[in-house]
């Protein structure tokens, strides 16, 4: 659905007879209004610590689940997501005489369910293509070989090839590249010698040692630690998450001919034929200096330790595939080290996860049509125009941006795309070929039937309606060259939407993620697309210099957040969510006041409308975090961890009006510290 026409200020959709229509019982799912009041710590004070004051009797009585490394609403909707999608998956593999898609759903699914029928051919799906790696005998079948593992294997590669819109034109595809090839999740765990990534790094080798053991090779640990040479070679070249999230360095065309000049020692054309974009004359180098350095250390290190390598990598890759002790070991390493996770999930969650991977858009199709009623959709409409209206006002009336720059803000929010549920048009898999019997080869042509739906792309027009999600997803998204926001079904549930809670409540909820995805487009990445989706300053240099300005602001509070004692999370790799969150909590609270329309809200068991939207923000994100977990989410994750999101009502002045902060509290903010970005 298309929503728009809301530059000139947008007329307030009535949001309660969409609610009223949706509406099935007689009581929200949380508490009397649509929080769990059960919940809040009476003894915190807000303004000392709002999470807690929230949260507390939450975090006290919860505990993370043993297959889980953190746990939170979003991981509780989930499992309920989940498990609705196992009835509908377990009913199609159960279909007699099932046909199209309903049949490869079923098929994909008791395929990797199939644990014996698995376990009886241990390691001899690996070995054709462990076969294929060890035949290479010189660089140009070196090259030809990371270009196979791009094309069919879903494994990240020292250099990893994708198709996506272009950003400089937006009507077309262009091709890129961009690094990696890293077993373990970032640079920094090579390069950093904090003590949790030194010992990270001790185990990876033996993981390493261990699963080439039980692909049948030898000399295992000899082996691991050249491998281990080699990535941190890798990993000293690569470009650092905050430098690679920068959307101008990192969009940098170049001829192809141009690359292999600049880059030479690896056989460029020979991985481009390979997956078949020899002919494609530019590709967007994402990270130039570290395809530079790649392409030296193709021909510096021996050609035995690059096989060995790419060895580890597809057995990685297929380790779920694979018997019981690729499956036990691949998670010892990757959930219990890395995460702090100490018991794998359950087969039948790893299967409906694997499913969805490889026929998402039919199973997301399934899902949409039992838990996604029309009413749902036209709730989330109406309150999804209420907040863009919102955003008009909020643009209108700041004071510090230039008219000029505003009417650019303003044409980019009027030419904003909002779609829910699910991707209207359906994905073709006509011609994956799923058999029942074969989960390995399931899972590979799976990977490749996506690659060549990918290269299918590239002469035709740019298709704007596509999702990269799907309807069972627990999440929502932005686009910036596609000017859009989606939003899957699979989250329109309590506590961020509730058709019989509070109004203000949802507003603090969905309204606030609705905000947030709209906010997007405006942070310090999107705000650099125009309102076609060009990567273009639209931005006079004052505007730019100012909006920058603050978020330095916020940058500089974010570092100061400590979740460990040794780690703070990183103010610059997650400014783009956290100026989400600042604008959109701002937005939805306007929005909020705007559905009152001038009427005063009525107090509920004791709380105002104000403080009611404040809670609804607050217990989205009430999440509990395993160390591990913690540190590698601080390390590589782009969004601060659920409780300093959730003190993002520091900046925002109405909640210190909504309850009583003063001065001395914890998190009180003198008004010129509290950060405004939008």
């Amino acid at each position: 659905m298309l929503l728009g026409g809301l530059a000139s200020g947008g007329a307030l959709v009535a949001f309660e007879p969409a609610l009223a229509a949706m509406a099935t019982k007689a009581r929200p799912q949380f508490g009397s209004f649509g929080v769990a009041t059960e919940y809040l710590d009476r003894s915190v004070a807000p303004g000392d610590d709002f999470y807690e004051f929230v949260n507390g009797g939450w975090v006290k009585a919860n505990t993370i689940p043993s297959d889980k490394s953190r746990y939170g609403e979003f991981e509780r909707l989930g499992d309920l997501s989940t498990a609705n999608t196992r009835a509908l998956i377990e009913a199609a593999a159960a279909q007699a005489g099932a046909t199209g898609n309903a049949k490869r759903i079923g098929d994909y699914y008791a395929a990797f369910m199939d644990e014996a029928g698995i376990e009886a051919k241990g390691a001899r799906p690996l070995q054709p293509d462990l076969a294929r790696i060890a035949a290479i005998a010189n660089a140009q079948q070196l090259a030809q070989a990371i270009g196979w593992i791009n094309r069919d294997f879903n494994a990240s590669l020292p250099v990893n090839v994708g198709i996506g819109v272009d950003q400089k034109n937006t009507a077309r595809y262009a091709t890129s590249m961009s690094q990696g090839g890293l077993g373990l999740p970032d640079r920094d765990y090579y390069i950093t010698d904090q003590k949790a990534f030194v010992d990270a790094r001790a185990a990876y080798r033996k993981h390493v040692s261990a699963m080439l053991k039980l692909a049948g090779l030898t000399d295992t640990d000899a082996r691991a630690e050249r491998i281990y040479a080699l990535e941190d070679k890798l990993a000293r070249s690569h470009w650092t998450r905050i430098e690679s999230r920068d959307a101008d360095k990192t969009y940098n065309p170049m001829a192809t001919a141009e690359l292999v000049a600049k880059a030479p020692g690896f056989d460029w054309m020979a991985m481009l034929r390979e997956v078949g974009l020899a002919d494609r004359p530019t590709f967007v180098i994402r990270q130039p200096s570290a395809f530079i350095a790649f392409a030296q250390l193709s021909n510096q290190i021996p050609l035995a330790d690059w096989k060995d390598y790419l060895a580890m990598r597809v057995i990685s890759s297929r380790a779920a595939y694979l018997s019981k002790a690729f499956v036990d070991e691949n998670f010892a390493f990757n959930g219990r080290t890395l995460n702090g996770t100490p018991e794998q999930q359950a087969r039948w969650r790893r299967g409906v996860s694997a499913t969805e991977g490889a026929l998402g858009d039919a199973v997301g199709r399934l899902y949409a049509a039992k838990y996604f009623p029309p009413a749902a959709k036209a709730a989330a409409q109406a309150m999804i125009a209420n907040v863009k209206a919102a955003w008009v006002n909020r643009i209108k009336g700041l004071t510090w941006m230039t008219p000029a720059t505003k009417q650019k803000a303003l044409a980019k929010l009027a030419a904003l795309r909002v779609e829910i549920g699910y991707e209207d048009k359906p994905r073709d898999y006509s011609s994956l070929v799923v058999d029942r019997a074969d989960a390995y080869g399931n899972y590979g042509r799976s990977i490749r039937h996506e690659w060549d739906r990918q290269l299918a792309k590239l002469p035709q027009p740019v298709d704007r309606g596509e999702w990269s999600m799907i309807a069972s997803t627990v999440n929502a998204q932005s686009n910036f060259v596609l000017v859009k926001v989606m939003f899957p079904a699979a989250i329109l549930q309590p506590p961020f939407f509730d058709p019989n809670a509070d109004p203000a409540v949802n507003y603090g909820g969905i309204g606030a993620v609705i905000g947030h995805e709209m906010s997007h487009q405006f942070d310090d990445q999107g705000s650099k697309y125009d309102a076609t989706g060009k990567l273009e300053n639209w931005w006079s240099p004052t505007d730019l210099a100012q909006f920058k300005a603050a978020g330095q602001k916020l940058i500089d509070q974010y570092d100061s957040y400590r979740p460990l004692p040794d780690m703070h999370i990183q103010g610059a790799l997650t400014l783009g969510e956290n100026i989400g969150d600042l604008a959109g909590l701002g937005v939805a609270f306007d929005a909020y006041k705007a559905s009152l329309k001038g009427r005063k809200a009525p107090v509920i068991d004791g709380f105002t409308g104000e403080q009611r939207f404040f809670l609804g923000w607050g217990q989205v994100w009430r999440t509990l975090h395993r160390e591990p977990a913690m540190r590698n989410r601080i390390t590589t994750d782009p969004h601060s961890p659920g409780p300093w999101r959730a003190i993002t009502v520091r900046n925002i002045d109405a909640w210190y009006d909504a309850f009583g902060v003063k001065p001395g509290q914890k998190e009180y903010l003198a008004p010129g510290d509290r950060v405004k970005v939008w």
